[in-house]
């Protein structure tokens, strides 16, 4: 009988210390694993800053750039974030389809009118957020 209490204290002894381990194990693992949560990056608003509702002759620069203001759920400037842009109407030409923000969350683009006189529509976009549209009229 003591033979089998102390065969049984060794097989619950190394079953104990097993899952210690396997515990240990576990924990250390997950010590090296981190959830961020830092949204501030994350671009939440894009807003015109400058450059809208101008106009100029047919195939002429607009007088000022078309400004954007990217920014976070903060309403913190946001530096290095990408902005798309593109005409929609009008026809023209971009200084530039692709910018990024500086450190005060501007970016900007020159837009040349098109050869026809009308209105022009230009965009500009962040990844993941609707375009944001400027307006020009082409004048003769």
């Amino acid at each position: 009988m003591q033979q089998e209490v102390k065969t049984m204290f060794r097989q619950l002894n190394h079953s104990v210390v097993v899952r210690a381990v396997a515990l240990v194990a576990a924990f250390a693992s997950l010590g090296g694993c981190s959830l961020n949560t830092d949204v501030s990056q994350n671009p939440a608003g894009l807003y015109l800053s400058g450059g809208d509702n101008q106009s100029a002759a047919i195939n002429t620069a607009l007088p000022n750039p078309l400004q954007v203001l990217v920014v976070n759920q903060f309403g913190e400037a946001l530096e290095g974030i990408t902005v798309n842009w593109s005409i929609t109407a009008g026809g023209g030409s971009l200084s530039a389809n692709v910018t990024r923000s500086d450190a005060s969350g501007i970016t900007q683009v020159s837009y040349t009118t098109g050869p026809t006189a009308g209105p022009a529509k230009i965009n500009a976009q962040v990844k993941g957020m609707l375009p944001l549209n400027f307006d020009a009229t082409i004048t003769p």
